[in-house]
């Protein structure tokens, strides 16, 4: 899954950018990449006034607008249904979403804008569309179909735009080590056996907790504690790892391939978090002025560049993922239980935009080539099949974009204003 943060993360940090201003902060990227790597060693963060604002506040977001609502429009502002995809990997993410309210409970409810629906009627939502889908219809012909009989709501921002958020995330590739040496000293952790995950009757706000000795329902252990040493001892460890900052991007992505210099490898999944709020690390060093805007690929060498200074600076965020084992031929998990699809699978705040619903999605994306990335316009009906803690509002998400050097090129630049509109059978 890719929840935990996963995307502040996939945040490039910039904010969205029409097509020609994209393409040229992009072009700037490695110069500032490379002048950022040069920066400090040492701390300077404690004559930032906006590092007091960091330690004392709940979390620290990226900065992303991402508060307003989803509400039901008219289908005529629907956009030509030209999917840049090939339909079988729209079949397949369907699919998953079909045996996701296969195992929901026909009293089970969703509220999508105003507008309550139970797993029957997404069920039939669903089924509609994969037969429109398996048709060979055109986009023309498809229009109509939607048009004539799905009702549409549109999540929108907060920044009066009356548009989303779209970011990326992908499978993350990391070096490890299976036993700890001088370099690799960082641990990978398993789930914690006391690590409780919370339910909304337990009259907390956070979602993963312990039982502290006095009984009470805390949340646990800080990233920094963790660091420190708290689970030595408990036979936790999954991998060693060089950099903390190359944890911090594992946990951000949710998933990923642990990669051994003889070239085996492991797959590790989602298993919790330990409650804390996001914060990022990334924004609070743009705001202090230590970094520029750039990729969050950049970033993460950036960290890994800072010697000593890395771990405390992975240590700001209070945030800390656990992982569990999977096969090495299964796909990275989302939320819903299912494999996640690379290029049609979304995470989303469940709230306003609830899990298993089907949209159309029209934006800008990156595409690598030889000369570099450009940046194209795309229509594409996407499913919520995932979660991310820095997914907050109607007016964020973030486009699974799968595995390999290309998918981590693309995610780590995708930040760009989008349309979504979500599609209910009438």
């Amino acid at each position: 899954m890719k929840r935990a943060y996963l995307s502040l993360c996939l945040i490039s940090a910039l904010a969205p950018l029409n097509a020609a201003a994209q393409e040229a902060a992009r072009a700037e990227s490695l110069l500032a990449f490379e002048t950022a790597s040069a920066g400090p060693k040492t701390d300077i963060l404690n004559s930032c006034p906006k590092f007091q604002t960091f330690k004392q506040a709940s979390s620290y977001p990226d900065g992303s607008s991402n508060l307003r609502d989803v509400s039901e429009v008219s289908a005529e502002i629907l956009p030509l249904p030209a999917d840049d995809m090939d339909r079988a990997s729209l079949l397949a993410a369907l699919n998953d979403t079909l045996t996701y309210w296969r195992n929901r409970p026909d009293t089970f409810k969703i509220l999508i804008g105003k507008d309550t629906y139970t797993a029957v009627q997404m069920r039939r939502t669903t089924q509609l569309l994969l037969d429109a889908f398996s048709g060979g219809l055109s986009p023309e012909e498809l229009l109509k179909i939607l048009k004539n009989q799905f009702r549409v709501y549109r999540s929108v921002a907060d920044d009066n735009s009356g548009k989303v958020v779209i970011t990326g995330y992908y499978e993350a590739e990391i070096k490890a080590a299976r036993h700890p040496d001088a370099v690799n000293k960082f641990p990978i952790y398993l789930k914690p056996a006391d690590l409780v995950k919370t339910t909304p009757d337990m009259g907390v706000d956070f979602d993963y907790g312990r039982v502290d000795e006095s009984g009470n329902l805390v949340k646990y252990y800080s990233r920094a504690e963790i660091s420190g040493g708290v689970l030595d001892g408990k036979s936790l460890e999954i991998v060693w790892s060089a950099h903390p900052a190359q944890i911090m991007l594992l946990q951000i992505q949710g998933s990923g391939l642990l990669r051994f210099t003889d070239g085996d490898f492991i797959k590790v999944g989602f298993d919790g978090a330990n409650g804390w709020p996001y914060k990022s690390v990334q924004k609070l060093l743009i705001d202090c002025g230590e970094v520029p805007p750039m990729s969050f690929k950049d970033f993460i060498n950036y960290l890994s560049l800072q010697g000593e200074r890395e771990p405390r600076l992975v240590d700001l965020d209070t945030r800390y993922i656990f992982f569990k084992q999977r096969p090495n031929d299964t796909p990275a998990y989302g939320a819903i239980g299912s494999g996640l699809t690379p290029g049609r699978s979304i995470a989303v705040d469940p709230k306003p935009v609830p899990l298993g619903v089907t949209a159309l999605l029209k934006s800008k994306k990156p595409v690598s080539g030889s000369s570099g990335l450009s940046f194209k316009d795309f229509t594409r009906f996407v499913t919520a099949h995932d979660t991310g803690s820095a997914i907050r509002g109607p007016g964020r998400i973030d486009l699974f974009w799968g595995a390999g050097e290309t998918a981590e090129t693309e995610a780590s630049s995708m930040k760009a204003e989008g349309d979504l509109y979500i599609l209910i059978a009438k």
